[in-house]
């Protein structure tokens, strides 16, 4: 069974364990600034944002179990299954020659929630598993190549997200702390900001 896909099932189960006291199930989706911070010896390395989309499900498990599901305050757990396309533009992480770079990640979410009339905030670890990916080098003939995540970056990313809700808007901050380098002396790690309109399917 392929990564991926265990890491579906993985949350389907847990999506199946909460669901007697999920108050809620949401969709949702929308845009993300993504970008990858690049040092090589400790010295910063040049490289752009890139403009992605993502798109998922979360539910909301309150702490309190006798808790309504019209009562929208309180604090829980919100955990979320989404695939997203991070990547980064005019970067060297995968070698001397400067290359865009997109990857298509399937991510876990995994924040504790607290919410209060139409806001909220939730911070949380999360854990990110790169299905696939693509690199167009700037020089040369400029044709779009496989990534190789054997040999050029590691498939798993994993860090700290935090996220600020208002009425059916959410703005989340995804701060990687996985070093998706494979060369001894570099550090590859993520940085994304999204911004997502929510659906909600079960209140």
């Amino acid at each position: 069974m392929k990564k991926q896909q265990y890491l579906f099932l993985l949350f389907l189960s847990f999506l199946a364990a909460g669901s007697a006291q999920a108050q809620r199930l949401d969709i949702f989706g929308g845009l993300n600034s993504s970008n990858f911070k690049h040092k090589i010896a400790g010295t910063g390395q040049d490289g752009t944002g890139t403009i992605g989309y993502h798109f998922g499900m979360a539910v909301f498990i309150p702490f309190d179990a006798k808790a309504s599901s019209k009562d929208q305050d309180g604090s829980g757990i919100r955990p979320s299954l989404q695939y997203v396309r991070k990547g980064t533009s005019k970067s060297t992480i995968l070698g001397p020659s400067v290359a865009d770079v997109k990857l298509n990640y399937l991510q876990l979410d995994i924040p504790l929630s607290y919410t209060s009339g139409f806001g909220g905030v939730g911070i949380g670890p999360y854990a990110a598993y790169a299905m696939s990916g693509r690199k167009k080098y700037r020089v040369g003939n400029g044709n779009k190549e496989k990534i190789d995540f054997g040999n050029e970056l590691k498939n798993l990313d994993f860090g700290v997200g935090i996220n600020f809700k208002i009425a059916m808007f959410k703005i989340q901050y995804d701060l990687g702390l996985a070093n998706l380098a494979k060369a001894a002396n570099g550090t590859v790690k993520t940085r994304n900001l999204s911004v997502s309109f929510e659906i909600p399917l079960v209140e």
